[in-house]
């Protein structure tokens, strides 16, 4: 018998172009969509108007809210996940200079954060390194999150930064198995960290946690499609559990960075991403906006650059059709790059 061989079949674009055409009915559902994405804007937007800006300006003359921790307490004890660079290490940077302050910094490799540490040099806040690997079991994270609260605690402030994403591996092509691998730590090693240290803090009446989502979970090129859709689970979990939360006295933030000059962003742009330079933001800056988010108060979400989450949560306005299109028009433009992550 011959050797048998797959060859991909090949397709004609010319061909399948009659069938991707939008359907009469499937164009006019669009339409009302579209329609009622304007009606409700528009409510939206003159509620917010009319009623949240008059009590934002009342919010000066409220007594200033109670402090996150509790008059027993007298230190604030602050755990990062992914404290090792980027956007977790500018956050340690911000509580740094803190007195009666605890940072537990922590990462996947242990020797990554003393690294960090050692370069850092001194601080006046106490300095603690630990190893958290989100891609273990649910089991392993919520016991090292426990034993760290034992440990150094009762810690008082979570922020959860630590995420992975395809752009950094120079090798593997995506698929089950990358994708499998962002699910693993982006979702259920977020959860299971968030939802474990929310169960300690709901305990005792306080805390405050701070999440890493991304504005690639609202719009993002179809070409991104593992990533974004990790990040959008993470929007959602985040937000709701705020509403959740908050009748126990702890204070869920949500963040939803654009294009920050990371490692990720930097590898993204080494494969072919054409958004200039100049969009992609400081992450000291992030950090800062971060931080005046979670120990102030009265902001849910927290976009960086500004301008950026404004353009993505307009994009989720445009009707099923329209966005189908965005996703191809941004894939074709190589804005997240050439590689499918």
């Amino acid at each position: 018998m011959g050797k048998s061989s797959t060859k991909m079949p090949e397709v004609n674009l010319t061909d399948l172009l009659p069938h991707q055409i939008p359907s009469v009915a499937y164009t006019i559902q669009n339409m009302w969509i579209s329609l009622s994405a304007m009606v409700l804007a528009m409510a939206s937007f003159f509620f917010t108007l009319w009623v949240v800006l008059p009590l934002s300006m009342t919010r000066p003359f409220f007594p200033k809210p109670k402090p996150s921790l509790p008059e027993t307490e007298t230190k604030k004890v602050v755990l990062i996940i992914g404290a090792s660079q980027g956007i977790g290490f500018s956050i340690l940077k911000q509580y740094a200079d803190e007195p009666d302050t605890v940072i537990v910094a922590a990462s996947r490799s242990i020797d990554s954060v003393r690294s960090m540490a050692i370069e850092l040099g001194d601080t006046v806040a106490m300095l603690k390194c630990a190893e958290v690997d989100l891609s273990g079991t649910r089991k392993q994270i919520s016991e090292v999150i426990k034993s760290l609260d034992k440990l150094y605690g009762p810690i008082s402030h979570l922020y959860e930064v630590s995420g992975i994403s395809s752009h950094v591996k120079d090798h593997g092509v995506w698929g089950l198995d990358i994708t499998g691998e962002m699910i693993s730590v982006n979702v259920a090693g977020t959860v299971a960290s968030v939802l474990s240290m929310y169960d300690l803090m709901k305990g005792r009446g306080y805390g405050k946690i701070c999440v890493v989502g991304s504005i690639a979970g609202l719009y993002s090129p179809a070409n991104m499609i593992s990533y974004a859709s990790t990040k959008a689970f993470v929007n959602n979990f985040c937000t709701s559990l705020r509403i959740l939360a908050a009748p126990t006295g702890v204070d869920v933030i949500t963040v939803q960075p654009g294009l920050i000059d990371t490692r990720m962003t930097k590898h993204m742009r080494n494969q072919g991403s054409t958004v200039p330079g100049i969009e992609f933001g400081d992450p000291e800056g992030l950090a800062e906006q971060m931080k005046a988010a979670v120990e102030e108060g009265g902001m849910g979400i927290v976009n960086w650059p500004v301008r950026q989450g404004v353009i993505a949560y307009g994009l989720q306005a445009m009707n099923p059709i329209c966005q189908e299109l965005g996703g191809w028009v941004l894939m074709k433009m190589n804005v997240a790059g050439k590689r499918i992550t």
